[in-house]
């Protein structure tokens, strides 16, 4: 048996301390989208819940093409603590939240020409048009506050204080779920009323995420960098926006994925398009509970690496990959037992539900199948490396869209949901190949060249 490597006490302990908060505040964050979905679910026409659909997935592609400011600032911020590099640490936290501010006002400047591409891009028409075009006009307006918020996240989850991300993420989950009902079935104001509700969800969560950046930095130390004339330097911010373009084109083609789902779903004609918008917040349900296992992943491994210890870095591989297999086993069982009822918490329409009815088999066979690319991602993010995922992104979405071509005539909704399965399973087979070749290259040289990177070329001044 190997010895344990050093830093790894009380490793159970450690991964649940990132874990369990975070399965709290993803689950929060993803009730955004629930609570709008059974809201509109109970309005008397499919046509809203379709037009919920097509707006829910205009913002997703907008907001999280630019999720990349979580990611590459926890992968960062990992490494940096890890390597107790507290000064460096600062400047990558506070220019990533300024890129979250600056790219979320550019959505705005942009959100007409951006909401009418989603629209034709989607092929909506007639009411389901009306109805997402409404959504999205809302919605926008959040950007600059869910884009900063993202940038505080990613420096929580790597700082291993996923506590505080659950309390940013409760309250706008609580926000939003009592301004949804007020609105939309209380008042009646339909889609609009779902909107808003997020809308002021999202600003209310973006000003405290300010508030705890300044206050969980040290405020003399942000406030000595704002005044520095090299922390405002262009290339600075340009060559931190470079580290993650592989995280960026990455998640432009996982919405793409998402996309392709719900623009096959949308040929199968308005019930069936709901229901599987329905099954698609099952999907980001049980993506952002499993993603909990994969954050402790970048946050651990990220140190590991900070530290320059491989060793630890495998250790923590593995440990997190063993309690994301058990969560994704319980979920599948969840899945089985209660997908009809779940489904039908969702909405009381006969045809939507008549729509669902085949779709609970992939319901539950997603977790399982899926959890790999998820924790996969993570222990990538957490090294750093970014272009192994945007390849196997590429190539499971080329097959997903080849099945999708072949199934969804033949066999529906159920060929969707399969397809859409292997675009899980595939990601993750291919992550799982490129793991040891990449473990293998991380170096201690190598991590401080990427830290040096990361912070924009000026670590040297630490």
């Amino acid at each position: 048996m190997h010895a344990q490597p050093r830093n790894t006490s009380q490793p159970d302990r450690r991964i649940w301390a990132i874990a369990g908060p975070a399965i709290v505040s993803n689950v929060t964050a993803a009730s955004i989208g629930l609570v709008d979905s059974w809201a509109v679910g109970h309005l008397p026409n499919a046509e809203a819940l379709a037009g919920l659909a097509i707006g829910a997935y205009g913002i997703s592609m907008l907001h999280w093409s630019l999720g990349f400011l979580r990611m590459g600032t926890t992968g960062l911020i990992a490494q940096t603590h890890g390597a107790r590099q507290t000064r460096r640490l600062t400047r990558i936290a506070v220019r990533a939240a300024l890129l979250g501010v600056f790219l979320g006002l550019a959505l705005v400047a942009l959100k007409a020409p951006l909401t009418q591409m989603v629209l034709a891009l989607l092929d909506a028409d007639g009411a389901v048009q009306a109805a997402g075009k409404t959504y999205l006009s809302i919605r926008l307006w959040s950007s600059p506050f869910f884009l900063i918020k993202v940038a505080v996240i990613g420096l929580l989850i790597g700082l291993q204080r996923t506590d505080v991300a659950l309390y940013i993420e409760a309250g706008v989950n609580l926000l939003n779920a009592g301004l949804t009902v007020l609105l939309v079935t209380g008042l009646g104001y339909g889609v609009a009323g779902a909107a808003w509700g997020s809308l002021i969800a999202e600003i209310a969560g973006g000003l405290a995420a300010g508030a705890i950046l300044i206050a969980f930095l040290r405020p003399t130390l942000i406030a000595a960098l704002l005044r520095a004339g090299r922390f405002w330097r262009w290339q600075a911010f340009v060559q931190l926006l470079a580290v993650n373009g592989w995280l960026f084109v990455r998640t432009v083609l996982l919405i793409a994925g998402f996309g392709l789902y719900l623009a096959q779903a949308e040929t199968l004609g308005p019930a069936t398009l709901a229901a599987c918008h329905i099954v698609l917040n099952f999907y980001v349900l049980q993506a952002l509970t499993l993603d909990a296992l994969a954050y402790a992943a970048e946050a651990l491994v990220g140190e590991a690496i900070g530290q320059g210890s491989r060793q630890a870095m495998r250790f923590w591989t593995v440990r997190t990959s063993y309690w994301a297999l058990a969560l994704s086993l319980l979920y599948m069982t969840v899945f089985a037992l209660l997908g009809e009822p779940l489904l039908h918490f969702f909405t009381d329409q006969p045809s939507v539900r008549a729509a669902a009815q085949p779709l609970y088999l992939w319901i539950a066979l997603t977790p399982p199948v899926a959890v790999w690319c998820y924790q996969f991602d993570g222990i990538f993010i957490g090294a750093a490396r970014a272009q192994p995922m945007f390849w196997t992104m590429g190539a499971a979405l080329g097959i997903f869209y080849a099945l999708s071509l072949w199934w969804v005539p033949a066999y529906g909704a159920s060929g969707l949901c399969a397809a859409f399965l292997a675009f899980f399973g595939l990601r993750g087979l291919g992550l799982a190949l490129a793991y040891v070749p990449m473990e293998r290259a991380v170096t201690p040289a190598r991590v401080s060249s990427h830290a040096i990177k990361g912070d924009s070329g000026d670590a040297a001044r630490s």
